[in-house]
């Protein structure tokens, strides 16, 4: 039987029936895209928003994903071809938000003097094997004359992806900060592209289930969205950086040595988390979201991807998001 990590352990054992709880269980992985959510958390914006949360902070994106599916949280945070990827499969995900989108964080690795045109018949490793990773994958192998089928990709734990491409195993990757910085420094990778050179193409968010939004009053969910807006707000704020140095280190990246202020730095500017106004301009429908989502699902098509069509519909519940940004938006 396999054995599960104690951070699923203390969720499990936390969570009674989902429709029952009070408090609001959100889950994410350690990333500087979310790390407003540690934030938040620590800072205690959410209970000054009147909602008690519990927040899980986790390494392995495939467990974060298996979290959500047992409804063992109400709210993840995930890349917005996931959650699509989900809804393809028949669970009735809705995004709530679109927070942000790495820009530059993921990257993808080659080994020094392999040239981008001979990666045809290789084995290509990437750290989860879905539709917003391939997307960015396909438009920089278009680039370079190639196409997905050309490669033998397969699916890695990122730290695993790292040390694999530091030992020789594999010769590309497509990973993401900080193991992406790992695999170059140790294993004296070559960038080649990163999600910086096509901008947009992953966009990441909050994600819930229809049969959970359905039980969470409005004004929570709205509360929950303020902390979050509240947090993203404070970590722009220059006077804060020594305690946000310290929440990076201690909370988003706990399972990790401390990281350098150096690299810290490094880590944010390869995400961009939205402000209020890009908010508003990226979960508005028609608007940049939606945008990307029609694009994805051309992109699942015209490889024989596409398990069901996206209905954006129902698949975007960004109404409580733009009900709470309502002052700023244009008429």
């Amino acid at each position: 039987m396999k054995r599960l990590a104690p951070i699923v352990i203390a969720i499990i054992l936390f969570t009674s029936a989902i429709s029952a709880a009070e408090t609001y269980k959100i889950a994410n992985a350690a990333w500087a895209g979310w790390s407003p959510s540690n934030v938040a958390y620590a800072k205690g914006f959410w209970k000054d928003e009147g909602v008690d949360v519990r927040l899980f902070t986790l390494t392995n994106p495939q467990e974060l994903i298996n979290l959500f599916k047992k409804r063992l949280v109400h709210i993840s945070f995930e890349m917005i071809g996931t959650a699509a990827d989900l809804y393809m499969e028949g669970l009735p995900v809705r995004i709530i938000a679109e927070t942000n989108w790495s820009h530059g964080g993921d990257k993808i690795i080659l080994r020094q003097n392999l040239d981008s045109s001979e990666l045809k018949d290789r084995f290509a490793g990437v750290y989860i094997k879905n539709p917003p990773i391939l997307y960015f994958f396909h438009q920089f192998l278009t680039d370079a004359g190639l196409k997905l089928a050309d490669l033998r990709v397969v699916e890695m734990e990122p730290k695993v992806l790292s040390n694999r491409f530091i030992d020789g195993a594999l010769d590309a990757i497509l990973c993401f900060n900080p193991w992406a910085m790992q695999a170059v420094r140790q294993g004296k990778g070559r960038v080649v592209a990163t999600s910086a050179d096509y901008k947009g193409c992953m966009p990441e968010g909050m994600m819930a289930l229809e049969e959970t939004l359905e039980k969470i009053p409005e004004a929570d969910l709205q509360s929950i969205l303020r902390g979050w807006i509240r947090a993203v707000e404070w970590c722009k704020d220059p006077a804060n950086w020594e305690e946000y140095m310290e929440i990076l280190n201690t909370r988003t990246f706990k399972n990790d040595p401390p990281y350098s202020e150096a690299d810290l730095k490094a880590m944010l500017a390869a995400v961009k988390i939205h402000d209020r106004e890009a908010l508003v301009e990226r979960n508005r429908v028609p608007g940049g979201l939606s945008a990307y989502v029609e694009n994805l699902e051309r992109f699942l098509s015209e490889n024989g991807m596409l398990k069901k069509a996206i209905d954006t519909k129902t698949f975007l519940h960004t109404c409580p998001l733009l009900d709470a940004l309502q002052p700023l938006q244009k008429p």
